[in-house]
């Protein structure tokens, strides 16, 4: 996932919240763009590993967005993906968006420190190309 990816990424849901579109759809990219992050990421650093790393992009994410610190039950590191899609539905469609991308840039920087720049772009650029796909849409 290239930098410059993701902060397109960052105005697409701007320019998607700002445009008036359905939030209910934009909710659904995102976690849909989170199933495919745990598709692509599992076989390479196994379901705790996503799981850890979504659990502290969520911890640090929160520091912005506290009401983002509900997405994980019990404090249980989990990709809570139904409570995710849950928390966002009740927050407007500006901070949701803002919060969303803010989450995956997280996840982003930490996986990178841990695989390395490089594999987590070649990893990634998939899925984050389904997100751009997917937003950049004139019928969503």
């Amino acid at each position: 996932m290239e930098n410059q990816k993701v902060g397109w990424a960052t105005v697409a849901f701007a320019d998607y919240v700002k445009h008036g579109h359905d939030a209910e759809h934009l909710i659904a990219v995102i976690v849909s763009t989170w199933e495919a992050v745990d598709q692509a990421m599992r076989p390479v650093i196994g379901r705790g590993g996503v799981d850890a790393l979504f659990h502290r992009s969520v911890d640090v994410t929160a520091a912005s967005y506290p009401w983002m610190s509900a997405v994980l039950p019990d404090a249980q590191p989990v990709l809570a993906l139904e409570t995710l899609r849950n928390v966002l539905s009740k927050q407007e469609p500006a901070h949701f968006a803002a919060a969303s991308d803010a989450l995956l840039r997280q996840f982003h920087h930490l996986l990178a420190n841990l695989i390395g720049l490089s594999l987590t772009k070649r990893l990634l650029r998939s899925v984050l190309d389904s997100l751009l796909e997917s937003l950049a849409k004139k019928d969503i």
